[in-house]
């Protein structure tokens, strides 16, 4: 079978684009814990928010809350480095089992600046469609390196822990294209 020459280029490309990215960052952390049904974590578009709520805890001290729950276009832990870019999970509980209050953590690589490596506010989780997630809206927030996502209750069960791996954006253009796209042209 013979392969076009154009399309043989962009193999290569997307070939070495993910060589480049660590190996551990494509395989990465998941643990699901009990009274849990289901989590499913990716990257997204992000969207601009209907409210912000109160967290203290947190750099900007407030959570953004969405409209609705978003694509994850990409079902992956590498997300690119991008203002405008979302990540995260969508959990849910076992049917009739409601976790409030349930202490999220965010932790990363430290800000430039203030130096934060972790990140927390309370939420809970049901038996419905919960998101947890982030989105780079400040470009002190771009840094590369491991982020984890973890859900635990106050008597310190953990419901969820995810590892992504943040990314120079290069490595990600079709993440990035995916978003932006219209932007662009």
């Amino acid at each position: 079978m013979m392969i076009p020459r154009a399309n043989l280029f962009a193999l290569l490309a997307a070939l070495q684009l993910l060589a480049a990215v660590p190996v551990a960052a494509q395989e990465g952390a998941v643990r699901i814990g009990p009274d849990m049904d289901s989590i499913i974590y990716g990257v997204y578009c992000a969207q601009d928010p209907i409210r912000e709520d109160p967290a203290p805890d947190t750099v900007n001290g407030h959570i953004n809350i969405v409209p609705a729950v978003p694509d994850f276009q990409f079902r992956q832990k590498v997300v690119p480095a991008q203002i405008g870019i979302g990540f995260g999970i969508v959990s849910r509980a076992t049917m009739g089992i409601t976790h409030d209050p349930v202490t999220i953590t965010v932790t990363h690589p430290p800000f430039p600046g203030s130096g934060v490596e972790v990140e927390s506010y309370q939420s809970d989780i049901d038996d419905g469609t919960n998101l947890t997630g982030f989105s780079f809206d400040h470009p002190h927030e771009l840094v590369l390196g491991p982020w984890t996502f973890t859900a635990n209750t106050t008597d310190g069960t953990e419901l969820f822990y995810v590892e992504f791996e943040v990314v120079a954006p290069e490595l990600m253009p079709q993440v990035i294209s995916a978003c932006f796209e219209a932007f662009m042209s």
